[in-house]
């Protein structure tokens, strides 16, 4: 239709023309890596547990503790993890309803499965016999769609839960940055996370203390800031959700992802109240 139109000499503007767009804004940068801190994590993650049926919990705690992109979560089939070994596969990503590849090539991965997350998975997927079935969705069975997922339910959740909202994706640098305040190494970190050892060093470095630890801390650091923090919300958790039985609802509109670009995750940094 448009080459038709510029023969014809109705449209005589090159709609393609760098100049007629703004650029994208870049959000993942060290200036936007803003980590949930570990007694966020744990407020975050009972406020998913206490959800009836509980949707989307497994999403969330999977997010915390694998260091994933939320595409890379969106397009996990149940054949991409091992239970039995404790690895998980990632090649894909779900963008906008669209099955593609990773952002880089250094993205496709293996990663471990902590200890703390294998039960949870073994719980949600006891029931998902088809390996090409997403290993995440709603409950309606349909595809998680990211940008719904964020407007829907995460920022109510965070509402309700009165912590300073940051997006979806945040949930990677909190791995991350956790991982790295912890001394673990960064090779163990890269490998999980799919970024260089540079791209941590520039991004992370005030998380890194001077002294790298052996890779069986990892999993006792897991357990110490679980047990921890859950010890020290607890009364507010009550609290909150009491009075959220007293008749308080959160009203959750419907707004669209509306990001276009390979990295669609990071665009939802824009997002705002």
């Amino acid at each position: 239709m448009l080459k038709d139109a510029r023969r014809n000499g109705a449209l005589t503007v090159n709609l393609f023309d760098r100049d007629l767009f703004s650029s994208l804004p870049l959000t993942d940068m060290e200036e936007a890596i803003d980590p949930y801190t570990p007694e966020e994590r744990e407020l975050i993650l009972d406020g998913f547990r206490r959800q009836p049926g509980r949707p989307y919990f497994t999403l969330v705690f999977h997010q915390f503790w694998t260091g994933a992109r939320p595409s890379e979560t969106c397009a996990l089939r149940r054949g991409d993890i091992d239970l039995a070994y404790g690895w998980e596969r990632i090649e894909k990503s779900l963008v906008q309803g669209h099955e593609a590849g990773t952002k880089t090539k250094r993205s496709n991965r293996q990663i471990r499965l902590h200890e703390n997350l294998i039960p949870v998975l073994k719980e949600h997927l006891r029931f998902q016999l088809d390996p090409q079935g997403y290993a995440f969705r709603t409950p309606k069975g349909a595809r998680i769609d990211e940008g719904n997922f964020y407007s829907r339910e995460w920022l109510p959740m965070l509402r309700r839960l009165k912590i300073r909202p940051r997006p979806f994706y945040n949930t990677r640098h909190s791995y991350a940055s956790f991982m790295l305040s912890c001394g673990h190494s960064l090779a163990f970190i890269s490998a999980q996370t799919g970024d260089s050892e540079k791209t941590l060093k520039a991004h992370y470095a005030k998380y890194m203390p001077d002294v790298d630890r052996q890779r069986d801390l990892v999993e006792a650091s897991i357990r110490e800031s679980e047990a921890r923090t859950r010890t020290e919300i607890f009364s507010k958790l009550t609290e909150i959700f009491s009075e959220g039985r007293k008749g308080k609802r959160v009203s959750s509109g419907k707004v669209g992802a509306g990001e276009e670009g390979r990295t669609p995750d990071l665009m939802l940094g824009k997002h705002t109240l």
